[in-house]
């Protein structure tokens, strides 16, 4: 059985402001087999209602390290707590900021595992780096691949949106009782720069990308398949796939809605064998320093120490 291991470390600075420091609980999982030279990574990014400790993805941890010879990292991301079904009270020092500081956990979880691996004396394959994620966690997918160009060899996509909607609107959760509960998020207030978070907007200016295979209902109302279509033909190397009642998915996916009620082991599976991706080798993660420009901010990525550092500066009107 693969080996499961869990620490906590310092999580990027609260780009906000408020209280700057939190604690990131980062999660991994290693091949019952050990670490090769062909040991890729796979990132779980977990959206709204899935978090790194339940069973699913816990499953999912020990599984696939074993089955694919990877390591597979979780990690609890800025705000995770607050995309539940509990209604809890956030702040500027915590809350659900739908994109650049759950990214930049997440990046950190990688290059912080990847480091442990390095110092235990084993040697991995960096060009083997794959981010799994679902409904937000696949967009976050996507603003990892831009806030840290070449990390990724592959991104799984399910029912990305292209924008986190409910920095504008209220987000609704029904329950069987009939009870409903209704989230205001403070995102609404504190993240001012709408651009760095929409997807159309920040992939004009990059020409670097991994694979993107991407799924999506013909039905999805969260974000129609035209929009993601849309979205999907003006980048390079993404792979959009239509999932209806009628094709021949059926298998993996269930009704064709959000989410895809999907089978998650048949998934990746799915792609990893008929798609026929192919993976490079090497034994470093290279990503570069790098600038991020919207028309209210700079955004300055630097990777010096592999761990991200993010500084940001209003930009001059």
């Amino acid at each position: 059985m693969a080996k499961d291991y869990e620490f906590s470390m310092p999580g990027h600075p609260n780009v906000y402001g408020g209280d700057r420091s939190h604690d990131l609980n980062v999660y991994f999982s290693e091949p019952d087999t050990g670490i090769t030279p062909d040991t890729g990574i796979v990132l779980f990014i977990a959206g709204f209602g899935g978090h790194a400790n339940s069973n699913v993805y816990k499953k999912m941890r020990s599984s696939f390290a074993d089955q694919y010879n990877l390591v597979t990292i979780q990690c609890d991301y800025f705000g995770w707590e607050f995309m539940q079904a509990e209604r809890l009270t956030e702040s500027p020092s915590n809350f659900n900021d739908m994109g650049i500081m759950q990214a930049l956990d997440n990046i950190t979880a990688i290059m912080a595992v990847a480091e442990i691996i390095k110092d235990n004396g084993f040697v991995f394959n960096a060009k083997k780096i794959i981010a799994y994620g679902h409904s937000h966690g696949a967009y976050l997918g996507w603003l990892i691949n831009r806030f840290a160009p070449g990390l990724f060899s592959l991104v799984i996509d399910n029912s990305a949106w292209i924008y986190p909607v409910y920095l504008d609107r209220s987000r609704q959760l029904f329950f069987s009782d009939g009870a409903k509960v209704s989230f205001e998020y403070i995102g609404k207030q504190l993240v001012k720069d709408r651009k760095i978070l929409t997807l159309n907007e920040l992939y004009k200016t990059s020409t670097k990308h991994c694979p993107i295979h991407s799924f999506h209902a013909l039905d999805d109302r969260l974000i129609t398949f035209v929009d993601k279509r849309s979205f999907c033909n003006s980048v390079r190397n993404c792979y959009l796939h239509e999932i209806s009642e009628s094709k021949e998915y059926q298998k993996i996916f269930k009704p064709s809605m959000h989410g895809l009620e999907v089978d998650f082991l048949q998934l990746f599976d799915y792609v990893m064998t008929e798609m026929e991706v192919r993976f490079n080798k090497g034994a470093e993660i290279l990503v570069s320093n790098h600038t991020i420009k919207t028309s209210l901010h700079e955004y300055n990525f630097d990777y010096s120490n592999q761990i991200p550092i993010l500084t940001i500066h209003q930009r001059q009107t």
